[in-house]
């Protein structure tokens, strides 16, 4: 396998918290608060010629005082730290995926290029929309779990039928009329199973930004471990769930807003929210 053209950054989730408390620890020392607190402590200290004991009961204080202020801050800090990791993810595995692209490019495979380009843009946008509304965070870690992997698969999806294009001149002079039609069955549902995966993500990127569009029906697969795009499929399945509940939420939402804003059902506030 032509492992140069595997996704190979690692997913965003499961995030280590170990990693988030030492980004919030580095936060928190780096600190402007921190530092001039702690600067503060000194000069007074220096200016009442404190001593040792002074200086130790002036330290202990601020060091106290910060501790109780980045207690009550730190699930802020840790917010934000989340959320700076979370970008710098993103923004490695679109660099790997700009990698690849160009790689296609190079080799004489402008269509796959293209086909994960138009991936990188859409995985993007829905990356940059799901952490925009506080009522979105519950599906993020999930959407984001299903984006990367199915980018991941694509990858691998068009590594698979790279592999096979390589055997269609051997197949064409075999004399075997059923070597070419599984070659070319083959190729079929690795294209249905990469269409289906752009048209899933393109409606979690509308449940996103609240357009409610249609469900999609994931591509029939048989069983068997080396049908193309049968883990793709697998993947969809789990972000098609992700699309369905959001769909739901949003339409439990959007009602509760019409119930609790609408002083009657045929109120100039429900004809604006209902377009009517």
């Amino acid at each position: 396998m032509d492992t140069s053209t595997l996704f190979s950054i690692a997913p965003t989730f499961p995030m280590d918290d170990a990693r988030i408390r030492a980004r919030s620890l580095a936060h928190i020392g780096r600190s402007p608060l921190t530092w001039g607190i702690l600067i503060a402590t000194a000069a007074l200290g220096v200016a009442f010629d404190s001593g040792m004991a002074g200086f130790a009961i002036l330290f202990g204080a601020a060091a106290y005082g910060l501790r109780k202020h980045w207690e009550k801050k730190r699930p802020a800090v840790d917010a934000a730290s989340l959320r700076e990791l979370i970008g710098e993810s993103n923004a490695a595995q679109d660099e790997e995926l700009k990698r690849i692209i160009g790689h296609l490019e190079s080799r004489g495979l402008p269509q796959y290029a293209l086909c994960l380009g138009r991936f990188l843009l859409l995985k993007q946008k829905i990356e940059k929309d799901i952490h925009r509304g506080n009522h979105l965070a519950l599906f993020a870690q999930e959407v984001e779990k299903g984006v990367d992997g199915i980018c991941s698969e694509v990858c691998r999806e068009i590594t698979r039928i790279r592999e096979r294009e390589e055997e269609l001149g051997e197949v064409l002079t075999s004399r075997d009329p059923a070597r070419l039609e599984r070659l070319e069955v083959a190729r079929r549902e690795s294209h249905a199973a990469m269409l289906h995966a752009y048209t899933s993500l393109y409606q979690v990127h509308a449940e996103i930004l609240g357009l409610g569009t249609a469900g999609v029906v994931p591509a029939s697969s048989s069983a068997g471990e080396e049908l193309p795009g049968k883990r793709l499929q697998e993947i969809l399945g789990g972000l098609q769930d992700e699309a369905d509940l959001m769909a739901r939420t949003h339409a439990r939402i959007h009602r509760s807003l019409e119930g609790a804003t609408t002083p009657s059902e045929d109120g100039p506030l429900r004809s604006a929210i209902s377009g009517t």
